[in-house]
């Protein structure tokens, strides 16, 4: 699972860490079941990580899910180069 955040674990508040975690949560999933979904299970799964993001960001962690969706991004670009 993607860390949530380079920030010390000890400054954010449960809640904060709970979205984060969250987040971290829903974009290995949809990384790795994607290509057992269907379309309208990727629109859910996909709508379930903005409204998380959204979440995030509502309580001050903007930079750090930022990051998530960045390196979640980054995954599989990567791991498709070495093919």
């Amino acid at each position: 699972m993607l860390s949530p955040t380079k920030r010390n674990e000890g400054s954010l508040s449960p809640m904060q860490s709970h979205f984060l975690q969250r987040l971290s949560r829903l974009l290995k999933l949809r990384s790795e079941q994607s290509d057992q979904l269907n379309e309208g299970g990727m629109l859910l799964i996909d709508r379930t990580i903005y409204a998380t993001y959204c979440d995030a960001v509502d309580i001050g962690v903007t930079e750090e899910a930022q990051r998530l969706l960045h390196r979640s991004a980054a995954a599989p670009a990567a791991s498709s180069a070495g093919k």
